[in-house]
């Protein structure tokens, strides 16, 4: 039964892990292919969905906004940009490529039908020239991860056919502005850009050293080692404190005693209320876990105070474990009724499945109150 903890425990790690490793070997592996101030590279697409700017227009600028269906921040930010496209419509042009959807083996075309559906539900929160990548991918190979991006939303802006400015679409609106008034320094952008790649691709490479030395420590059974490297980098990078202190806590969940789990959460409490209700809800996630840390966990949570669909979520995960399913009911029922809310204000963010399958966890969870 340990062993089998142990694995659930380590295979939940390195999915994580692959992800971030994913990212930090890209970004070890190559230098920055397209920056501010280069040449664009050609606008190529699978399917136009919506729309008819298709080019990088010499007279206007060009907006590319790169997202996708399963993307809440990306579905967020479509009804400012299709203001900003209303706002500058003789200035700038504005194309949302979609992008990283998940297709398997098949070509990226495949998604259009989907993409199509889901725009024109969108309908006028999109409006603006909506494309699907090529099958080659090219739009996210030498526009998004030749920029250095790992992630969306992203937003690169064309001018002249040149770079001229990347980032996320939350700060658009200043760089129109500065670029509509002249007072946009493109080779000042262009440093400062260059100046941030470096720094995320040493704090990657970083991060991957560091992870090498933990599981090294883990797979020569110097355990106690193992935890005081996680300590060390959480303390060096406090940006990335969270991933060490979660890897330790899975190492003491691993290969520790309870009362040594019992002992982290209860330091990590009085240090960081809000980082320990995240591990606490992280315990949630794992099996087998044994009930005097379920029990810490869900307390954990409730002094956290956190009230989020998250964590109301795990909550009830832990309370059901303890039995106590008239918690877990309640607790349930607050994130059926929050997802419930949410929706009307924004339905094309919560969909019905979600909500559907969160009413299924309320009824089950009065079911056993009922079998008590």
């Amino acid at each position: 039964m340990k062993n089998k903890k142990i694995y659930q425990v380590m295979c939940s790690f390195v999915f994580v892990t692959m992800i971030l490793l994913n990212m930090t070997v890209r970004a070890q592996d190559s230098k920055i292919g397209l920056s501010i101030g280069d040449t664009a590279p050609q606008l190529t697409f699978s399917k136009l969905v919506k729309g008819s700017s298709t080019v990088l227009s010499d007279e206007k600028i060009t907006i590319l906004e790169f997202w996708a269906t399963w993307c809440v921040p990306c579905i967020a930010a479509m009804p400012h940009l299709s203001e900003l496209a209303e706002k500058y419509t003789d200035e700038a042009n504005v194309i949302a490529v979609n992008v990283m959807e998940r297709t398997g083996d098949q070509p990226y075309s495949v998604v259009a039908p989907k993409v199509t559906e889901f725009v024109e539900k969108m309908s006028e929160k999109m409006r603006f020239t909506v494309v699907v990548d090529d099958d080659e991918k090219n739009m996210e190979k030498k526009w998004l991860r030749a920029a250095g991006i790992n992630g969306i939303p992203a937003t690169i802006v064309v001018k002249d056919k040149k770079i001229y400015w990347i980032g996320h679409p939350m700060f658009l609106d200043k760089v129109l502005e500065q670029i509509k008034d002249g007072s946009y320094e493109l080779m000042e952008q262009k440093k400062e850009y260059e100046k941030k790649f470096i720094a995320q691709r040493n704090e990657s490479n970083s991060f991957k050293d560091n992870m090498t030395a933990i599981e090294n420590a883990i797979s020569s059974k110097n355990y106690q080692e193992a935890i005081a490297l996680t300590d060390k980098f959480a303390a060096l990078a406090p940006k990335s404190s969270y991933v060490y202190k979660q890897r330790k806590l899975q190492i003491l969940l691993a290969f520790f005693k309870e009362e040594d789990v019992l002992n982290y959460l209860k330091n990590m409490q009085k240090i960081d209320k809000k980082d320990a209700a995240v591990l606490a809800s992280f315990i949630a996630t794992q099996e087998n876990i044994p009930q005097k840390i379920n029990l810490n966990a869900a307390e954990i949570i409730v002094e956290s105070g956190e009230k989020n669909t998250y964590y109301l979520d795990c909550l009830a995960t832990l309370q059901s474990r303890l039995g106590q399913f008239d918690q877990a009911y309640k607790s349930q029922l607050k994130m059926l009724n929050l997802l419930i809310d949410a929706r009307k204000d924004k339905p094309d963010l919560i969909s019905e499945e979600v909500i559907e399958n969160n009413r299924k966890k309320v009824e089950e969870y009065q079911k056993q109150i009922k079998k008590k």
